[in-house]
């Protein structure tokens, strides 16, 4: 089954591009979180080597199963909450941070990569639909924030992350469609005094499409990875 979805999927990944006119497909990220191994094991096997946990703990413990298994190298993502304890007491150099939302954050962050001797690559979150209380640094104040971290040499800065609307209607993807154009439109603005922004992680399971044809070069799809019948 969870090879079948993978397949359909992509298809509808190639899809979406070709309708965007695009040439090239985006990076497929399954998000793993509360999956058994033996299922991330099955979804690694279907050809999905980049992974996401949101959660420190169950990532370190998935990431020494997987790891000491027979199979291809994965590259995990950090893609939850960062809270600082637990940031302190589990962080080990991954592939990439996808959900850095704030200055405190990056500068623990750095100083811990700096002790492994490593940059550890990250996205910020940006908080497009501007509603208090939601995780990520706020539009306007990006180039500000930009400024701020670059100074932090144990970082590598690469994109930007964003989190699209629910759909209300369900299915209805106007309001989707406009998050993702600004979210775009933000990033091609920063990419002229920040060309190392080259990554742009926006889809998951209800909107991947929507996110591919706004330019997306990540997506993030847990739930239609692993369940019967949603794809």
């Amino acid at each position: 089954m969870i090879a079948a979805n993978v397949g359909s999927i992509r298809a509808r990944m190639e899809e979406a591009a070709r309708m965007a006119g695009r040439t090239s497909l985006p990076r497929l990220v399954g998000v793993t979180k509360r999956r058994s191994v033996d299922e991330i094991r099955r979804l690694v096997q279907a050809g999905v080597c980049h992974l996401a946990e949101n959660r420190w703990e169950e990532w370190e413990s998935k990431r020494s199963l997987i790891e000491a298994s027979d199979g291809p190298e994965v590259s995990w993502h950090f893609l939850g909450t960062i809270q600082s304890r637990s940031l302190r007491k589990y962080y080990r150099p991954l592939f990439r941070i996808d959900s850095l939302d704030s200055r405190p954050h990056a500068e623990i962050l750095s100083a811990l990569s700096a002790r492994h001797g490593r940059r550890q690559s990250i996205l910020l979150e940006v908080n497009v639909l501007r509603e208090p209380g939601r995780a990520g640094f706020w539009p306007e104040a990006l180039e500000e924030e930009l400024e701020n971290l670059a100074p932090l040499e144990a970082l590598d800065i690469r994109g930007l992350m964003v989190m699209g609307p629910l759909p209300e209607p369900p299915g209805n993807m106007e309001r989707t469609r406009r998050v993702f154009g600004e979210a775009r439109d933000l990033w091609d603005g920063l990419r002229k005094n920040w060309p190392c922004l080259e990554e742009l992680s926006m889809g998951m399971s209800e909107d991947f499409e929507e996110g591919i044809r706004c330019g997306a070069t990540e997506v993030r799809i847990g739930r239609l990875l692993f369940e019967e019948g949603v794809v």
